[in-house]
């Protein structure tokens, strides 16, 4: 159990209700108060089932469930069929992607169905036939899931006597509000208390909620359970659960531990990285269990935790042994669970693998995946909105902070402003925050839009170790510029990790109106903002070209010519400041096939160290 003072997010909220926000789409950040927590680790119920099932359901058949509403007579009703959510809420989460979602699954989507705050919710999808469980003793229903919860509690309801009786079993219960599971998640419950041994084992799922987002299910079945079976949730790198004890804070805030997929190697150098994981015995036999890891990359890695003999059902947080600061490069860091049966010697089972993957830098600091795994947008400027998108960084070592990196949003337009906002965590403010220091505004350019760009700070900002900085960007309220920034889909580790500020109000509360004052929210995907703690230096524009492309015009198809031979950054943008290709070359001669881009004028750049070299290329 991990006690955890959240001063980073200690936002004083205007509004108590927790009702979805129009345009913000997530809970409000409660008051400071209530950021004095007990975490504890969710219970894992995430596995690769290895035992074969005796029955399964795919959902391609519709004529083998019953839907039934229970409060509104039928209109909020569980469907199956191939669709994701709809709600203007709910839609982000897209459609589960289960092993056969081709052929349908289960969808109770709340919020599209859902009229407002207060509208209540009970509705189950009831499997027509029974399941012959009578020769095993031990069993477990299985399932594909993906679910996001508000205000809402899901169920698998089993039954041994045609529902006269029944037991409920709470699905992703250690879930926090507005978190995401995976999609999807492979949920395995163990049933046996009910099914083990009976003839006629029927079972249904069951949602309850008010107006929320959205839960969908696929790919059913049993199986006995087995005697050995391990599971792992949970995974981190950055000391979340357990090395973050190891760290002093200074000033008025506390370390947490986040998990960075850009870390600076200084930072690295200080504070290693640490794989910990919540292991769970899902299996009948006691096991005694490890967590293990593996890393590979740059350089290798391995380890393992203390081993704890788990009985069935036992869950443990643990940490692996030894932490380790790698050089500057890219890593895959695997962890999972292991055991025997109780100390045997013989390893029996083995969870399923956690993989994270990490890049040690020289100077950037970040949480997202990059633009190859961007899923989603936030606004921060626009016609209804003026906001800033923000997230907590720990530091670790001192460092200067010369700039903001951000991925903006291939939906931004040219000419919106932006700027870099830094504030410090500060339990004293007022608010938890204390404001450091705004940038000068940056104006978007055609060659900034679906890109990465530096907003840069006029002088460095000093940022010291043992503190930690709520840091992101902010946009304006304009009628025709729109800015966004990029978001990936890894989500927060906690509900206020990551931030969204309406600077002036003028969000939509649940009832359609304007929130009225400056107000703070936490959104759960990840923002594509970075620190970039590099010196700016001048890209030159060279006035004399070292290249030329032949044949231009072409039908796509062209040749560079380099005047001698050394290492350049080739890109090819097109007029909406779009790059459609990347390459490193070496050769005096290189050949670019690119005929499958629309016809048009692009700019082939070539980048050598502090010099950008030009030429304009025709394709019919």
């Amino acid at each position: 159990m991990k006690k955890i003072l959240l001063s980073a997010c200690a936002i004083l909220v205007a509004s108590a209700t927790f009702a979805q926000q129009a345009n913000v789409a997530e809970m409000p950040r409660e008051d400071a108060a209530k950021y004095v927590a007990n975490v504890t680790p969710a219970i894992a119920t995430s596995t690769s089932t290895a035992v074969a099932p005796f029955f399964t359901n795919d959902f391609s058949n519709t004529n083998d469930w019953t839907p039934f509403d229970a409060i509104n007579g039928g209109l909020q009703n569980w469907v199956v069929g191939t669709a994701g959510p709809t709600g203007s809420f709910s839609s982000g989460m897209g459609a589960i992607a289960s092993t056969t979602a081709a052929n349908g699954f289960a969808l109770y989507d709340s919020d599209a169905l859902g009229t407002s705050a207060t509208n209540q919710q009970d509705a189950t999808l009831t499997y027509n036939g029974t399941v012959d469980c009578s020769a095993y003793t031990f069993v477990n229903i299985n399932f594909e899931s993906s679910h996001r919860k508000f205000q809402d509690s899901v169920f698998v309801e089993v039954s041994n006597d045609g529902w006269l009786t029944f037991e409920r079993f709470e699905v992703h219960a250690s879930q926090a509000v507005n978190d995401a599971s995976t999609n999807p998640e492979f949920v395995s419950v163990n049933i046996s208390t009910v099914a083990g041994n009976q003839a006629s084992v029927s079972f249904r799922f069951h949602y309850e909620g008010q107006w929320d987002y959205a839960w969908m299910v696929d790919d059913v079945n049993f199986t006995e359970t087995p005697d050995n079976l391990m599971d792992i949730d949970n995974a981190v790198t950055g000391g979340y659960w357990i090395d973050y004890q190891n760290y002093s804070a200074s000033g008025y805030t506390n370390i947490i531990g986040l998990d960075y997929s850009v870390i600076p190697v200084a930072q690295v150098a200080v504070r290693p990285f640490s794989c910990e994981a919540v292991i769970k015995n899902i299996g009948i036999s006691s096991q005694s269990a490890v967590l293990k890891y593996n890393v590979t990359g740059s350089a290798t890695y391995s380890g393992s935790s203390i081993a704890t003999v788990l009985a069935s059902s036992d869950l443990v947080t643990v940490a692996a042994t030894p932490t380790f600061s790698p050089g500057v490069g890219i890593y895959a860091v695997e962890m999972w669970a292991e055991a025997d049966s109780a100390g045997a010697g013989v390893v029996t089972t083995l969870s399923d693998i956690e993989t994270r993957n990490v890049e040690v830098s020289q100077y950037l600091y970040g949480k997202d995946l990059g633009a190859a795994e961007q899923s989603g947008s936030r606004v921060i400027g626009g016609p209804d909105d003026q906001n800033q998108i923000t997230t907590r960084f720990e530091i670790y070592a001192n460092a200067d902070l010369h700039s903001l990196r951000i991925f903006i949003d291939a939906d931004a337009t040219v000419g919106a402003k932006i700027y870099a906002v830094i504030y410090e965590s500060d339990s004293t403010a007022s608010n938890g925050l204390f404001p450091l220091v705004e940038s000068d505004d940056y104006t978007l350019t055609a060659q900034d839009i679906n890109n990465w760009v530096d907003v840069p700070f006029t002088s460095p900002i000093p940022l010291f170790a043992g503190y930690a900085y709520e840091f992101g960007v902010g946009g304006y309220q304009h009628p025709t510029e729109i800015s966004r920034v990029g978001t990936t889909a890894n989500p927060a580790l906690y509900n206020g990790e990551h931030s969204l500020f309406d600077v002036t109000g003028i969000s939509l509360d649940a009832n359609g109106q304007p929130v009225g004052q400056p107000t703070w929210y936490y959104i759960t995907t990840t923002p594509m903002v970075r620190m970039n703690f590099e010196i700016a230096t001048a890209i030159t524009e060279a006035s004399a070209s070292v290249f030329d492309i032949y044949p231009n015009p072409s039908l796509g198809s062209f040749t560079i010519f380099l005047e001698e031979a050394g290492e350049f950054s080739v890109s090819v943008i097109n007029v909406l400041g779009q790059t459609v290709y990347t390459e490193v070359i070496t050769n005096t001669l290189t050949k670019v096939d690119l005929t499958g881009v629309s016809k048009g004028v692009y700019t082939v750049e070539l980048n050598a160290g502090d010099f950008r070299y030009t030429e304009k290329l025709i394709i019919e």
